[in-house]
């Protein structure tokens, strides 16, 4: 899905584009509320900010799990994702597979994410994925964790 007035792609449920804050959705509808942020607070304890900083390499956001809030930089070529010890980034649960996943950056400088044969497998914003290529805002679920993707930015 694609922004209405940036074209930034966004998540298929997204109600609010990241990128400029326009709203989604049809603001006619009697179940829609937009409510604008008049003053953002730095995050508490158990309040992250899942979105993206203003100048930050690729990385990934952990959004539900037991380390929700950590920010993960992905500045390796590849970056294995597992239960396993030596996994660069360790989800320590046993709905993720020793050997999960891996996220790749292609000669493109572009970052792939592939599955590998996982029990549980590999969402991407929903969908169960064998590989493909993540957008900023992506959502990737890996067992019972979530993390969203965000491209670099300078």
């Amino acid at each position: 899905m694609n922004c209405r007035r940036c074209g930034e792609i966004l998540n298929a449920n997204a109600n609010f584009c990241w990128s400029c804050g326009a709203s989604q959705v049809d603001a006619s509808s009697p179940e829609t509320i937009a409510v604008p942020v008049v003053n953002a607070s730095e995050p508490s304890r158990g309040d992250f900010d899942q979105g993206p900083r203003l100048s930050h390499p690729d990385e990934l956001v952990i959004v539900s799990g037991a380390t929700a809030g950590r920010r993960f930089e992905l500045a390796k070529e590849i970056t294995s994702v597992g239960r396993h010890e030596t996994s660069d980034l360790l989800l320590d649960d046993v709905s993720v597979s020793r050997h999960h996943a891996v996220f790749t950056r292609t000669a493109s400088g572009r970052i792939t994410l592939r599955d590998l044969n996982s029990l549980n497998g590999t969402y991407v914003n929903g969908a169960r994925v064998e590989e493909t290529t993540l957008h900023s805002a992506d959502e990737v679920q890996i067992g019972k964790f979530k993390v969203v993707f965000w491209e670099a930015t300078t």
